[in-house]
């Protein structure tokens, strides 16, 4: 079996749950980026002991897409959500027991066709909360299949609902109806109410454009009280005795910037979202709760963190958390950790501590094709960016085959310079840290990776991230050129085998260095470059993108927001830079670009575009589309496709019998 298909077939996992008592870790799984099986994504649960190694075992059939697993406060049975109804089309929330056996049976009505955005239960386990729209009427269904089916901007949105499931009886009730969308809600601790908040419409640049707001209701009386308004989006909702913990933006006033923790004190006079922790020098990612504890996942440089709000660390590693959980145990005040982390070398796998630093014992065995099986050492690097305001990180994985004994390379490496996107992430120590999916292959055939963390990324607080808005393609191109001539003087990249790569923002990023190509007078140039699902120019984004709020953000101001000769815009833009690359003669090199043909974030007209470009200019480039797919590629034999054909590009111009 080939490399790619046996990375495919990885099951990862997700949303860990500590039990009740502590001594069992409930967690469901997926393959890479929710690979196909057939037409359909399936998700089993997996149950494992906490503290005993490989434990873990497989709960359900993984013939249906369970996913989302939650305790029941009394620890004997579980809830999850799951389309055991009809595959991909019905859903409803589904209780399994698990002291006693049992089959999983549903709560919620099994033939709804819409999907449950989020559920939790009460404090005694009776009732759950949870949010999903309206069921489209028959009217509307028969409007639909006779295609009188026009949609009018504001008319019939499919409103996210806060609902009550009463378990034994399974008797649903509608807690909020109004016209308002619900992003996320919690419970107080003894269950008497609910907090939730909302924004105007389930549009996605709704909480951008028009804000969110707090309310809390009264699950007896259902009163409802409007605590305060945000004017930005906000999520991760935590509620413990009189105050709730959100997350959200530094700067209230743009979608551009970290993400911290903020407090809404409920007994003020008037209640707030004011800063709390977080976002100045680190970045909040997700929060949780341990008893009457807030916990708080922070990405501080390029560590991942699980810490107490305003208090100690509880674990901290180089390497990315992709999932968590913390409990403390029921006889003492000892604090247990769930985390599912993993390393270049090492797939996801489930792994149970203690805050107190007991040892890492490892749950699961997902990844046990790649025991003995090592790709790459890893190092991280270091340097300031040219104008001497930031220190910069980046990772280089050098090919086993390549180093020496002291983990250091034996040779400068032809080397890809894979290129995140967001711009609002970053790339630590991880299994496969790229869109797409191929960065073990890679490894495998010799080439070395690496990865530069430009401004505009997370981990390093409000100032870092803020450097892209109005600036895209100044500072993060220029951090990546700094960053890739620090690890050619390391002698880790070959100067003249250089391929640039990245995805969303990093294709938008593998566009300015295709334009730029050797103007920044340190003589070297990329010998090709591959844009996946990239941006080629910043104001047609702002026209055309799902999240256009944002794009015009990111520019400084949209399109429509500027005068007739203001072209500011164009900073960014690979399209409005060709011209002059291809008269400089020699600069622009072969290209690969991809895309997915149902691209909403990044429409496809952005590759469209760059296409025409190389064409009009009779420059060398290859254009893959790939049908059906949105921002990120998701079927098998896509991946497969796009990995293939991605190694062949890569050994055709910086490969072939050089690389031995």
């Amino acid at each position: 079996m080939a490399l790619i298909e046996e990375l495919l077939q990885l099951q990862v996992p997700r949303d860990v749950k500590i039990s009740p008592n502590s001594q069992q870790v409930l967690y469901s799984t997926n393959t890479p980026l929710s690979k196909y099986t057939g037409d359909l994504e399936v998700y089993p649960l997996w149950l494992a002991e906490t503290g005993h190694a490989k434990s873990s075992r497989q709960l359900t059939s993984g013939l249906y897409r369970d996913h989302a697993p939650r305790w029941c406060p009394d620890g004997n049975s579980i809830a999850f959500i799951s389309d055991r109804a009809k595959q991909s089309e019905q859903w409803a929330i589904y209780m399994l027991p698990t002291k006693a056996g049992g089959e999983a049976y549903p709560v919620t009505p099994a033939g709804n066709e819409r999907s449950i955005g989020k559920f939790e239960f009460d404090s005694t386990g009776n009732t759950i909360a949870f949010l999903s729209a309206d069921e489209k009427s028959p009217d509307k269904k028969a409007k639909e299949e006779d295609k009188d089916d026009a949609k009018v901007w504001g008319e019939d949105w499919p409103y996210n609902r806060l609902r009550l499931v009463h378990v034994a009886t399974k008797k649903v009730t509608t807690l909020v109806s109004r016209d308002a969308h619900i992003l996320d809600f919690a419970w107080n601790d003894d269950g008497t109410k609910i907090a939730y908040i909302e924004t105007k419409s389930p549009d996605i640049e709704s909480p951008m454009l028009y804000g969110t707001k707090i309310s809390v209701l009264d699950i007896i009386s259902r009163d409802v009280r409007e605590v305060c308004s945000f004017p930005a989006s906000l999520d991760s909702l935590v509620w413990v005795e009189d105050s709730l913990y959100v997350l959200g933006p530094v700067n209230t006033e743009s979608t551009v910037s970290a993400k911290m923790v903020r407090v809404i004190e409920l007994n003020a006079e008037q209640p707030k979202c004011e800063p709390y922790a977080h976002g100045q020098h680190d970045c909040a990612s997700e929060l949780g709760r341990a008893g009457k504890d807030v916990t708080v996942l922070v990405q501080h440089g390029m560590e991942d963190q699980i810490r107490m709000l305003k208090g100690r660390t509880l674990f901290s590693e180089k390497k990315e958390i992709a999932g968590w959980d913390a409990s403390f145990t029921t006889d003492s005040d000892e604090m247990v950790l769930a985390i599912v982390i993993s390393d270049t070398n090492t797939p996801w796998e489930v792994y149970t501590t203690t805050a107190s630093g007991g040892a890492m014992v490892q749950l699961s065995n997902h990844g046990h094709t790649f025991a003995e099986q090592k790709f790459a050492s890893v190092h991280f690097l270091k340097c300031r960016s040219r104008d001497d305001k930031e220190e910069l990180d980046a990772i280089y994985l050098i090919p086993s085959a390549h180093a020496d004994s002291n983990a250091a390379p034996t040779k400068s490496m032809p080397t890809i310079v894979n290129i995140h996107g967001g711009p609002y992430m970053r790339v630590t120590d991880e299994f496969n840290p790229s869109y797409f999916m191929c960065t073990q292959v890679l490894l495998d055939a010799g080439y070395g990776m690496f990865f530069p963390n430009y401004r505009g990324s997370s981990g390093r607080g409000q100032t870092f991230a803020a450097y892209d808005r109005g600036a895209c393609g100044t500072y993060d191109y220029e951090d990546i050129i700094t960053l890739t001539q620090y690890a050619i003087e390391q002698g880790y990249a070959d100067k003249d085998r250089l391929i640039a790569r990245g995805w969303s923002q990093g294709g938008f990023l593998s566009f300015m260095c295709t334009v730029r190509n050797g103007l920044h007078k340190h003589g070297w140039k990329f010998k090709a470059t591959i844009p996946g699902a990239g941006v080629s120019d910043g104001d047609t984004m702002a026209l055309t993108s799902d999240i256009g709020a944002f794009q015009g953000d990111l520019a400084g101001k949209p399109p429509w927001g500027c005068d007739k000769d203001d072209t500011s815009g164009r900073t960014g833009s690979a399209i409005w830079e060709f011209a002059a690359a291809v008269k400089k003669g020699g600069v622009i090199p072969p290209i690969l670009i991809l895309h997915g043909e149902n691209d909403a974030r990044v429409p496809l007209e952005q590759a469209v575009g760059f296409r025409r470009a190389m064409e009009s200019a009779k420059l060398p480039f290859e254009m893959v589309v790939y049908p059906r797919e949105p921002h990120l590629i998701r079927e098998r034999k896509h991946l497969i496709d796009m990995t293939e054909r991605t190694l062949k590009f890569v050994d055709l111009h910086i490969g072939g019998k050089r690389i031995l």
